[in-house]
């Protein structure tokens, strides 16, 4: 970079000079253009740029008309990297599903890395999207279909795609800066940058990376619940984070002749609902080692109470629940993903 600011003041002293000198020959235009593009390559090349593997993606990068902030980059099996690109803040891995569900205009550069056939790439987003809606996505079916079909036919080591959602629901899609095509559905952009920031990405390492967190909240992820007194297992219950507090729904209740059961006892918006899929946890705070003055439903009995957890001292894999009513501690343990 020094050697360029002395070969751009070295040119605009002879630029000045030869507006007085030689006029006759025009070289004083010439010399702006020469100036102009030295400065021009100069701006270019002096972008910030984060390497991931053997990749390079720039900290500031426009997309569109949009100006975005590079929040961190990772590789997925060296089949391509991928970087995510926000205009606010995240806190880590445990703000994914918000960014995910974030209206504003956000975007997502990947960068192939290997040769893949164009069908093992729409199997890797069709899987990504099935995973990302629970098994859902059918729900989605039409979208998912118009996004498939805007990936081109080969795809090749090299390619660049870029992903760019604007605030109010336009979702496009680019290969090597040429406009593939627009789909507008909130909830397709949410379902698609869930399949790498969700509660079930396709590679947690790789959200971590794009949250730029590498301490991953320990309270996230799947608990296996059990009855206190004679030790069998209930239910498997994800907890995840929204505005810095913690919510836990019931993902499967372990017992099959109770995977349709309703909660009939249960109150506010919850009464009647399916007992999978009910958020029996809601907005726990951490104070200190605990998280705190939160409500916990016994859907046995639709009973609200109050509800602190924390992480065993000795376990990681053991978390702490007490709430109202339940007879004291539980131990719900970790399930290995």
């Amino acid at each position: 970079m020094r050697l360029i600011n002395v070969l751009f003041i070295d040119l605009h002293c002879f630029f000045v000079c030869s507006k007085f000198m030689i006029q006759e020959f025009n070289l004083y235009n010439i010399m702006k253009k020469v100036i102009y593009y030295i400065a021009f390559f100069c701006a270019v090349f002096s972008f910030a740029q984060t390497k991931v593997g053997d990749v390079h993606f720039n900290d500031i990068d426009v997309f569109d008309k949009s100006e975005l902030m590079l929040n961190g980059a990772g590789v997925r099996e060296k089949m391509y990297a991928i970087a995510l690109y926000l205009d606010f803040e995240v806190d880590g891995v445990e703000d994914g599903v918000m960014v995910a569900e974030k209206d504003k205009t956000m975007a997502m550069t990947i960068k192939i890395t290997s040769s893949i056939e164009d069908s093992d790439f729409k199997n890797i987003v069709r899987n990504g999207l099935e995973r990302a809606t629970d098994g859902n996505s059918y729900l989605l079916e039409n979208q998912i279909r118009d996004f498939l079909n805007l990936l081109p036919n080969k795809i090749n080591k090299f390619d660049i795609f870029r992903i760019l959602y604007v605030k109010g629901g336009s979702l496009s899609l680019f290969k090597n800066k040429e406009l593939l095509g627009t789909i507008n559905s909130k909830e397709f952009k949410k379902a698609l940058f869930k399949i790498w920031l969700g509660e079930n990405p396709v590679d947690m390492e790789l959200k971590e990376d794009l949250l730029a967190s590498y301490e991953p909240n320990p309270i996230l992820g799947r608990w296996k619940t059990y009855d206190k007194k004679s030790g069998v297992a209930i239910n498997i219950v994800q907890l995840y984070i929204i505005e810095n507090k913690v919510y836990g729904s019931i993902q499967r209740m372990l017992r099959i002749s109770e995977r349709d059961a309703i909660c009939y006892e249960c109150q506010g918006d919850d009464k009647n609902q399916n007992v999978e899929g009910l958020v029996i946890i809601k907005g726990l705070k951490l104070k200190g080692d605990k998280y705190v003055n939160g409500k916990f439903t016994d859907i046995k009995n639709g009973n609200v109470a109050e509800c602190q957890m924390w992480i065993d001292e000795d376990d990681s894999n053991i978390l702490n629940v007490k709430y109202k009513g339940g007879g004291g501690v539980h131990q719900w343990k970790k399930v290995k993903e």
